[in-house]
C-alpha cells in the first residue's frame, strides 16, 4: 500500500467544530454546507453545518471556521403566511438546483434585546440551501415589503 493510500484510509469523514453557544460538534464532512461567497458581512466564512433548534421550524447555522459565529434561523413560511420567494435562474444555477424539493429557505433570526420586544426575521435576506448539494446563498430581494427586520412570534407557528 502506498504512502498516499495509507493516508486516504486513515482520514476522518468527520469534522470538529468548536461552537461558543453549542459547544463541539462532530458532524460528517458530507454535512457542511457550502457558501460560495460567504453571508452579508461575512464573506471569508464559507462552510456551516445546519442543525435543528428545539422549537419547530427554528435551525442554528454554525461557521465551521469561526466559533462564535452561529445564527438562528427560522422557517420564514411557518411564520408569515403570505411569504414567498421565486428563485431567479442565476440563483438556481448557482446552487445547481435540479428538483424544487431540494431547496429550503430559512430567514435569519435577531434575539430582542428585552422580554417585552419581539424577535425578527430577516425576510429581505433569505439563505437558499440546496440540501443535495450542500450548497447554499444569501438572498438579496428588491420587494421591501417583508423588511430585513419583521417582528414574529416563536410559540405557535401558523397552522398549530
Amino acid at each position: 500500500m502506498s504512502p498516499a493510500t495509507a493516508l486516504a484510509f486513515a482520514r476522518d469523514p468527520v469534522t470538529t467544530i468548536h461552537s461558543e453557544l453549542l459547544g463541539t460538534l462532530r458532524v460528517e464532512d458530507d454535512a457542511l454546507i457550502r457558501f460560495p461567497v460567504g453571508l452579508f458581512g461575512f464573506p471569508d466564512c464559507s462552510h456551516f453545518v445546519l442543525l435543528p433548534a428545539e422549537r419547530e421550524g427554528l435551525h442554528w447555522l454554525q461557521s465551521a471556521e469561526h466559533s462564535a459565529l452561529v445564527f438562528l434561523l427560522a422557517d420564514p413560511f411557518l411564520f408569515f403566511a403570505d411569504y414567498a420567494v421565486d428563485l431567479g435562474a442565476v440563483e438556481r444555477a448557482e446552487l445547481q438546483i435540479q428538483d424544487a424539493s431540494d431547496v429550503a429557505i430559512l430567514a435569519i433570526v435577531t434575539l430582542p434585546r428585552t422580554r417585552a420586544e419581539k424577535p425578527t426575521a430577516n425576510l429581505q435576506g433569505p439563505l437558499a440551501f440546496n440540501l443535495r448539494q450542500r450548497l447554499a446563498k444569501q438572498l438579496a430581494i428588491s420587494e421591501r415589503e417583508w423588511g430585513m427586520r419583521r417582528p414574529f412570534e416563536f410559540a405557535a407557528p401558523r397552522g398549530e
